[in-house]
């Protein structure tokens, strides 16, 4: 049994400590909790009488040693939070993104790397989704063939003005570091790396819609491939929304819904059909297909719905804890800096209005955001 700290126990870091305090995660046990807004402290206080609660991450970590930490506050602060648990040799999962720049990023990874007795993950949940889980397999096995194109439409993250208004530091450059990208988007811009690798070059272009806020909450971006593109669009004022994800290959493709993912897997592949065809619309036994589908499942939405798709991700980590062994990670702490560097080259593309090398300048980009906080309006 593992001892566990959480410091930020506000809305997702919260639902982390009660997954704890139940029992959902059987090998580890919340032995504290650490926020600033001492009204949480207190409501967390009177219902986990037997957990410490503070005020101060520090005294905590010096004070009750855990064995392992979870960071869920702001993220400017996921670093130096991270950073002074790693010292210690506690083990850390920081909450989705790893940190705001890829220069911070790389820092707290070479941390992480000073202290290989201790455990370093990031909260990347939509890795343990079976759907994409599975395609994943496919692509990697060749299954699909070569990748020829690919798109990912994720216009379900509606969020309302309540949700911005909720806490200052929403939406904003100055305690976000951006929008729609850095907060819902890292998670699908997780999967498109995951997936298909690192493009080379991206172009985008980003606005705000219907909101009172600062930053992005509306994305269009190109990933240029080497051998294919990637369109990535993205927006949180959107009704209804969907989330649809579309791979092709020269083998089958995969298409990926919120609810299953339909894969279709050729006869033969393209190149050999185009080769052998000796008609302009090609031969109709050689375009069939077979088709296979997965579903999310019934069992797997009552699990979330009990304790979140993130406890997914916690007993991953306190089992890499218990066992020393980062390998039980679906998503190691290191593994947080290719998303990031999606993030800030779509940001750098964007302002700069022109395509953009990946990864981009460390320091160009910090400079060019210091350059957005200094300039940032007061939202009302």
């Amino acid at each position: 049994m593992i001892r566990v700290a959480v410091v930020g126990i506000g809305r997702m870091g919260g639902r982390h400590a009660e997954n704890f305090c139940k029992g959902a995660v059987s090998n580890a046990k919340l032995v504290a909790v650490c926020d600033t807004d001492e009204k949480v402290l207190a409501s967390f206080r009177d219902k986990h009488r037997g957990i410490v609660v503070y005020a101060d991450y520090d005294k905590m970590l010096s004070e009750t040693k855990p064995d392992a930490v979870v960071v869920a506050t702001p993220h400017y602060s996921h670093s130096t939070i991270a950073e002074k648990a790693l010292k210690k040799g506690i083990s850390v999962l920081v909450e989705k993104p790893i940190t705001v720049t890829v220069k911070d990023a790389l820092s707290l990874i070479e941390t992480a790397k000073a202290h290989p007795e201790a455990v370093f993950a990031i909260m990347y949940n939509q890795r343990s989704n079976r759907m994409y889980a599975k395609t994943r397999e496919l692509i990697k096995s060749g299954r699909l063939g070569e990748i020829q194109r690919a798109s990912f439409t994720v216009t379900d993250w509606y969020r309302t003005q309540f949700y911005y208004n909720m806490g200052g530091w929403r939406a904003s450059w100055s305690g976000e570091g951006g929008g729609t990208l850095i907060n819902q988007c890292v998670h699908q811009l997780d999967l498109i790396q995951w997936l298909l690798g690192m493009p080379e070059k991206i172009v985008a272009r980003c606005k705000t819609a219907g909101r009172d806020i600062t930053t992005e909450n509306d994305v269009t971006a190109l990933f240029l491939y080497k051998d294919f593109d990637c369109v990535f669009t993205a927006s949180t004022h959107e009704l209804p929304g969907e989330n649809r994800l579309v791979i092709v290959g020269s083998k089958g493709t995969a298409v990926i819904t919120r609810h299953k993912a339909v894969f279709k897997f050729l006869k033969m592949d393209e190149k050999k059909v185009n080769a052998r065809s000796k008609r302009d619309y090609g031969n109709g036994a050689d375009k069939k297909y077979k088709k296979k589908t997965v579903y999310y499942g019934l069992c797997n939405y009552i699990t979330d719905a009990l304790y979140g798709q993130q406890c997914n991700i916690l007993r991953d980590f306190a089992s890499a804890v218990e066992k020393k062994d980062p390998s039980l990670l679906r998503a190691r702490g290191e593994d947080g800096v290719d998303a990031l560097n999606l993030i800030n080259a779509i940001n750098m593309s964007a302002w700069k209005g022109k395509e953009v090398d990946v990864p981009v300048d460390p320091d160009e980009y910090e400079s060019m955001l210091a350059e957005k906080i200094k300039g940032e309006r007061k939202i009302k």
